[in-house]
Order: structure tokens, then C-alpha cells, then sequence
């Protein structure tokens, strides 16, 4: 006989099976119980969660020969053919195959017959948002005004591209992505059956790896069990070709702090969707410390373990919340690379994962400005540091408005008037001039931003420079290099970087050459007087 796969032998018969889905499992019980059953849901969560199994259990209910009952028998005619998926009233339709107007159209006309055996017609349509939207707009008419046997159920993981009318059809219900300790317990009650010797861990670290989807445990089970058979040691998960746990996250992490690089790459798994796999969990992984290390250890929207709240809580206080939301923001980055370089997937990990472990990077925000205080205190008063040298950058000379008049050039560093240094106080009593403060922004977005911080330490030049605001102009702008400034993301991180240096909340405008031609920007005489008096250019 054919091996049949853990997910289809264990799949659940009754609400009762369903794991981890009590409001979704009590909202369909209740409403058979009460006689309000609706004409359309729209089921709607992770993979894996249960959403087409919850669909044929529905189906079950309403058509069971001792029904309609939130306990289906599970023994009638009805819902043996069901289970099997033979039950003629009980329709499954692949939206990503059945994506046409046509297939809807016949749909409807299927839809007004009565049904052949069971007490009513049941339309289960897997993965919904992918149908076209003359697909959509053809299915409304009958979504609405169903005939009176007819029951539609939906299913996406995507339900932002159900379109509105749609949505507003249906009642939604939303499975979540199930707790480890959920999987973990579904696990040992499966291993037990099957006779499985699993050593003590080995369930709770295929939950870890499986992020929230019973079925995706139950394969990762399968494919264990295959590779080392009826006794699955703890370390056998290591030999598992997807996936990662908490101990392999935490060791990772550990590795990226104590910057041993050769030891970084090493841990990568070989493979492109493993390197997205780790990405991905190292998303969830410093999440999670993100959210303890501000809510504490009793955090309700955390799927974790006690023991691994307990060590990602530790993990949490030992970074701190600055330093953790720069890595989740550095990873959001990879991933979002990952999905547009095809291919690439482990080379943008590897550099991602290497930008984290700099030394300079390693340490808090916090502690490099009191550093940069601690230096201007031992600097004699009055002592203005240069800013970085630019030896690539344009003289302003070639960047001024074509009708700018030869004969009056704009102010040089030697024949501008003299004038004093704009000197502002910071929360940190402590006194810091325009230089200082852009050799101090261009340090640390070079290891936040090394891309950006190259472009304008190369071509940028601060022209603006007050305690709440910030202009940044570029005198010769690339190509290349133009998505990079102008990224909303960016300019933020920016704001970030002089709001922490100068201790309060500054705005940082980055402006091309391009505007200052077109009048988005002062010339060079304006701004040397606006910034001797601190003033500000009005409309």
C-alpha cells in the first residue's frame, strides 16, 4: 500500500481536531447551533493554518446525515465522500487554475441546480485572491443573492487582494499562525501513534522551525524521519535541509555579535531558500526579543515558548532596543532584495550579515554620542573640527545656475566673509558646531548606510544647519546612486542619526543640484547669510 504523508493521515475530521483556531472553530459551531449560517466566508490566514480543512469540516456539518451539527459523525455516506473528496455537492475550485471570467460564469449556472445527494451545495474556492477581477465582478451577482442551498467558502492567504465588494460579501474569520506549543503537543500525540521514538526536543524544535504552519511541521516530520528513521535525535534537525531553529537563530546571532565573520558564513546553510528561510527567521527571532525587551516576559502577541521567551528576552535586554531595530530594518532590506534579485538570495544575506557584525555597528547608538561628547569635552572651547574631506566633490563654482554672473563668484572657504561658526546646544549640554556634527553623521551612517554615507560624504555638502533642521545638497548626482538618496527610508534614517547626535527630533532634507537650479535650493551667497544671522528663507 502507499505510504500516505503525515499531514493528509492526520489531517483533522472535526472542529474538535482543529488545532489552535478555537474563535474561527466556536464562530462556525455557534452559528450552525443558532440557525444563522451565512452564504459566504471568507477564510483567511498563514499556510498551513487549516483554512481548506476548516472549509471541508464546514462542509461536513452541513451536509452530515445527522445534521446540520457542529459535530459531523464522520461515519454517514456523506461525510466519508467529503473526506475523500467525491462528494458531488461539495465542490473544491483552484482559484490559480480557474482564474477566468468563463470558469465563474459556469460556476453560476451550476449554482441554481439543486443539490444532487446533500442537504446543501458547497463551493470551497482555495486561494481566491487570485482570481481576475472580470472573474470577481461576474461572481457578485450570485455572491450576493446565492440561491437558498448554495454555501460559498473562500480561501487566501492574501486577503488584501480580495477586492472590496468581495469582502464586503462575506464574513471574514482569520486563522493565525498556530503557537510552537500547539505544533509541539500535535507532534508528540502523532509520534505516539506512528510509534515514533523521538527524543525529548526534537518537537519542539520541528515547531520552531515550522513559524506558525501544522502542515509545514508534519512535512518537516516526514522528511526527518525519512533521513534517520523511527528514533529522531535533537541533533538530527541539524541534517534537515530548510528551516531553522531557535538554537541554530541564537547560535547565528551570537556568531554576528562576537564578529567572527569566517564562523558567520559558515553557519549559512548552502542553497538560495535556505538563505531566505534564515532571513526570515531571524526576522521572527529578533521580533520577538524586540517586543520583550519593551513589554517584558508576559507579552501576549508573542508565539513563543516559556523557555525561549526566556532566552530571547535575555537576548532582548543584551542588545537593547535600538540595536535590534537596526537589524530588523538591515534584514527587511535583504529580503526585499532577495525578492528582486533572483538568484542572489545567499549573496544578500551574506552582506547583510556581514554589515551587522562591523565592530563599530556592534555598539548602541547610545554609547557612540556619549563617546563623541566625551571627545568634545577634551577639545579646548572654541575648537571647531573640519569636516571630511571630499577630494571626488565638485567645486560650487560648477554647480551655481548658469545665469549666475561670472564676475561676481560665489563666496569660497577663503574669500567669504568672516563669520562665526554655528554653534548649537544639545540635551546633553554639550556644544556642537556644523563640522563637528557632519564628520559625526558621516562615521556613523557609514556603518548604518555604508551606500548612502559613501554618496555624500563623495558628493554631499551640509548647507543648512540649525537645531531642527537639517539641508544635506548633493552637487553631482549619479544615475545610479539617485534611487539611494531619494528613498524615503533613507532620508528617515538620516533624521535618525542627527536627531540621536544632536538630542532632539531634527528634519533632514536632502536636495539635488537639479533643485537648486530650479529654485529649490538657496545659492551659496543666501545661505552664507542666512546661516551668520540663523535665519530661515521664507515665500
Amino acid at each position: 500500500m502507499a505510504y500516505e504523508v503525515l499531514a493528509r493521515k492526520y489531517r483533522p475530521e472535526t472542529f474538535a481536531d482543529l488545532t489552535g483556531q478555537q474563535v474561527v472553530t466556536d464562530t462556525l459551531r455557534h452559528a450552525i447551533q443558532a440557525d444563522r449560517v451565512a452564504h459566504a466566508y471568507l477564510l483567511c490566514g498563514p499556510r498551513g493554518t487549516g483554512k481548506t480543512t476548516t472549509a471541508r469540516i464546514f462542509a461536513k456539518a452541513l451536509n452530515c446525515a445527522q445534521g446540520p451539527t457542529p459535530d459531523p459523525c464522520g461515519e454517514c455516506e456523506a461525510c466519508r465522500s467529503i473526506a475523500r473528496g467525491s462528494f458531488p455537492d461539495v465542490i473544491e475550485i483552484d482559484a490559480a487554475s480557474n482564474t477566468g471570467v468563463d470558469s465563474v460564469r459556469e460556476l453560476r449556472e451550476e449554482a441554481s441546480y439543486r443539490p444532487m445527494q446533500g442537504r446543501a451545495k458547497v463551493y470551497i474556492i482555495d486561494e481566491v485572491h487570485q482570481l481576475s477581477k472580470p472573474a470577481f465582478n461576474a461572481l457578485l451577482k450570485t455572491l450576493e443573492e446565492p440561491p437558498e442551498h448554495v454555501k460559498f467558502i473562500f480561501a487566501t492567504t492574501e486577503p488584501h487582494k480580495v477586492i472590496e465588494t468581495v469582502l464586503s460579501r462575506c464574513q471574514v474569520l482569520k486563522l493565525s499562525a498556530l503557537s510552537e506549543e500547539h505544533i509541539a503537543q500535535r507532534l508528540d500525540q502523532i509520534f505516539g501513534s506512528e510509534g515514533i521514538q523521538a527524543e525529548a526536543g526534537v518537537s519542539a524544535g520541528l515547531a520552531a522551525r515550522a513559524r506558525g504552519g501544522m502542515r509545514d511541521a508534519l512535512t518537516l516530520a516526514d522528511q526527518l524521519l525519512a533521513l534517520v528513521g523511527d528514533a529522531p535525535a535533537l541533533d538530527d534537525l541539524e541534517k534537515l535541509s530548510t528551516g531553522a531553529d531557535h538554537k541554530q537563530l541564537d547560535r547565528l546571532v551570537r556568531t554576528l555579535l562576537a564578529g567572527d565573520r569566517a564562523e558567520l558564513l559558515r553557519q549559512i546553510p548552502p542553497g538560495e531558500s535556505a538563505a531566505e528561510e534564515i532571513c526570515a527567521g531571524l526576522l521572527q527571532h529578533l521580533r520577538i526579543a524586540l517586543v520583550l525587551a519593551h513589554c517584558g516576559q508576559d507579552a501576549p502577541f508573542v508565539e513563543a515558548s516559556k523557555p525561549a521567551r526566556q532566552e530571547l528576552g535575555a537576548l532582548g535586554a543584551e542588545l537593547g532596543p535600538d540595536r535590534l531595530e537596526l537589524m530588523l530594518e538591515e534584514l527587511l532590506i535583504a529580503r526585499e532584495r532577495m525578492a528582486t534579485l533572483r538568484g542572489e538570495a545567499r549573496l544578500v544575506l551574506e552582506l547583510t550579515l556581514l554589515n551587522l557584525s562591523r565592530p563599530d555597528l556592534r555598539l548602541p547608538l547610545a554609547e557612540l554620542v556619549e563617546r563623541l561628547t566625551a571627545l568634545e569635552g577634551r577639545l579646548a572651547p572654541g575648537t571647531v573640527l573640519p569636516p571630511v574631506p571630499r577630494s571626488a566633490a565638485p567645486s560650487a563654482s560648477t554647480e551655481r545656475p548658469a545665469a549666475y554672473p561670472a564676475a561676481n563668484p560665489a563666496p569660497t572657504r577663503e574669500s567669504a566673509p568672516a563669520r562665526p561658526e554655528r554653534v548649537i546646544a544639545t540635551n546633553r549640554a554639550a556644544r556642537t558646531s556644523a563640522g563637528e556634527a557632519w564628520s559625526a553623521f558621516l562615521a556613523e551612517l557609514a556603518q548604518q548606510a555604508p551606500t548612502l554615507g559613501e554618496v555624500l560624504e563623495r558628493s554631499g555638502e551640509l548647507v543648512d544647519f540649525t537645531p531642527e533642521r537639517v539641508v544635506i545638497r548633493i552637487a553631482r548626482l549619479r544615475e545610479v546612486d539617485r534611487p539611494i538618496v531619494m528613498e524615503r527610508r533613507n532620508q528617515l534614517k538620516c533624521e535618525r542619526i542627527f536627531s540621536a547626535l544632536l538630542g532632539g527630533t531634527v528634519e533632514v532634507r536632502i536636495e539635488t543640484a537639479e533643485q537648486t537650479r530650479d529654485g529649490g535650493a538657496e545659492d551659496p551667497f543666501t545661505n552664507t547669510i542666512k546661516q551668520t544671522f540663523g535665519g530661515r528663507l521664507e515665500d
